[in-house]
């Protein structure tokens, strides 16, 4: 969600348009002398931010975590909940409200990671800090994760350790695809059939469930179909690289003809009613007109589509809901470890309890397991050590949802009932599509230029997702989002941005 891969940032604005002002590292008011001797601490309660929706049984579950971090390091959380809807506008606040918080989950790209750590806002993780008190954590986590979260040389997250693919797929309704004799759906024609038919036919149904304000087909359409990835760091999409380009040359979305494509597409689709029109003004999650019976699909991410999938043959089996992949063969990058996350506030009074916490949160296995899964014979049951099955209850607390990304390690369990697409495509991938690029591991810093991308974010939201909806006329309407992007400093950012990868590059070798 991430989810693996959660949605894009489209938004920078509003965190831009405030001048965040922070303090330096706080000292604790706990001092922990020894980890080992939990008598010896203070107990405290820690304030974790987190992304979502508050589940029914969330309270059971965590009082059940709680139990468990009191007895091994004397400390409760006090979980907050930040909706996809207000993601963009409340996370940016948490940092410059003065909020008394400890713990947050946070991304590169599109969860502010690399804009609140330059501003000071998260607590720098030093390698003896780590070392200290997340012991387990430093043990485990790959060389490359640090690497990744390094902002001008300083670390400021504990990565998630897992492989993960941001590349889309979509979900259907294999049931209304056989209805309409549609063959299995293998490209963006055999998609658009079906589409169609669904357009002309199923008049309570809309053909693509496509929330998030419009943006969600950027990454099949704008990148992973034509082989291109964002800049971590930028605002998206405004600043991208040819993931088989190794040079470190970066490009303007908006002045390549992948980009004037893509309008076009989304002027067609729009036209021929793929999504409802009132796109835009919807503030729910893109999986949930799918799973509700009211789109024929969705767009996501490999692990997200199929837990989709997965739910929806649960409850509606006559669905026959599939995974499907429209842009076979093309390549991919492996999401870097930063795209899931936890961060300490800079100000929090208990940095190292907090990163006590984060250390249980990964690898102690009870704790991991009630926060991915629930309660054990409630909301789950575990299959052998590595696999688990969902129970009815798990409605109440959905399995792998209730933002777990951010603690995401090696002992995550896979359902039992996953799609076999999901092994098929993910060893397909493996052992043919995946490439490497240098700047997969970049992190723009835009200390010099944040008055720049704060314009460039308000000309996104202004001229950029009426594009992406298909609500504007393309030959004008990129027109004029190029003038205005001009003039809100668009080439300044571009060209700040290509300095550091050709000095990140030059690094490197």
């Amino acid at each position: 969600m991430r989810k693996s891969s959660k949605k894009p940032i489209l938004v920078l604005a509003l965190l831009m348009s405030f001048t965040l002002i922070f303090t330096g590292c706080s000292k604790s008011n706990t001092q922990v002398a020894n980890t080992n001797d939990v008598s010896k601490l203070d107990k405290v309660e820690l304030k974790m931010y987190i992304l979502g929706d508050k589940p029914k049984d969330f309270d059971k579950v965590y009082a059940e975590v709680n139990k468990i971090m009191s007895k091994k390091i004397n400390a409760t959380l006090n979980v907050q909940f930040i909706s996809w809807a207000d993601k963009d506008t409340k996370y940016p606040l948490l940092f410059s409200s003065g909020d008394n918080f400890d713990l947050a989950f946070t991304a590169t790209g599109w969860c502010f990671y690399n804009q609140i750590a330059t501003n000071k806002g998260f607590y720098e993780l030093s390698n003896d800090f780590i070392q200290k008190y997340a012991p387990q954590t430093w043990k485990n986590e790959p060389k490359t994760a640090w690497d990744q979260a390094k902002v001008n040389g300083k670390v400021y997250m504990v990565p998630n350790d897992q492989n993960e693919y941001n590349y889309s797929l979509f979900a259907i309704r294999g049931d209304l695809r056989e209805k309409y004799k549609i063959p299995e759906i293998k490209s963006i024609d055999g998609l658009k059939k079906y589409y169609d038919a669904i357009a002309k036919n199923e008049k309570a149904i809309v053909p693509l469930a496509n929330a998030a304000g419009g943006q969600d087909l950027q990454s099949p359409y704008l990148m992973d179909g034509k082989e291109i990835s964002y800049v971590s760091g930028t605002p998206l999409p405004t600043i991208g690289y040819n993931i088989k380009d190794k040079s470190g040359k970066v490009f303007a979305f908006v002045d390549t003809p992948e980009y004037k494509d893509y309008v076009v597409k989304m002027r067609e689709y729009a036209n021929n009613s793929y999504w409802s029109k009132t796109n835009g003004s919807n503030n729910g999650t893109r999986d949930e007109a799918f799973k509700a019976g009211t789109a024929a699909s969705m767009v996501w991410n490999l692990n997200t589509v199929a837990k989709s999938v997965q739910e929806v043959n649960r409850i509606h089996p006559a669905w026959k809901a599939e995974v499907v992949d429209v842009f076979q063969g093309s390549k991919k990058l492996i999401n870097t470890y930063t795209n899931n996350g936890m961060a300490i506030n800079a100000k929090s009074k208990n940095p190292e309890r907090a990163m006590m916490a984060i250390d249980l949160l990964r690898y102690d296995r009870e704790i991991y397991d009630l926060t991915s899964y629930g309660i054990k014979g409630t909301h789950w049951e575990p299959v052998g050590d590595s696999m688990y099955t969902v129970l009815d209850a798990t409605s109440n607390f959905p399995a792998g949802n209730v933002c777990p990304w951010g603690w995401h390690t090696n002992i995550n369990r896979m359902d039992i009932y996953q799609p076999k697409a999901v092994k098929s495509f993910s060893d397909k991938w493996s052992s043919s599509d995946i490439v490497h690029n240098p700047l997969e591991t970049f992190n723009f810093d835009d200390s010099k230029v944040k008055n720049e991308v704060a314009a460039v974010g308000k000309v996104i939201t202004q001229f950029g997702v009426p594009l992406d909806l298909g609500k504007v006329d393309p030959t004008t309407g990129i027109d004029t989002y190029k003038k205005e992007l001009k003039k809100a400093g668009l080439y300044k950012v571009l060209a700040e941005v290509q300095k550091q990868t050709n000095d990140f590059i030059k690094n490197s070798k």
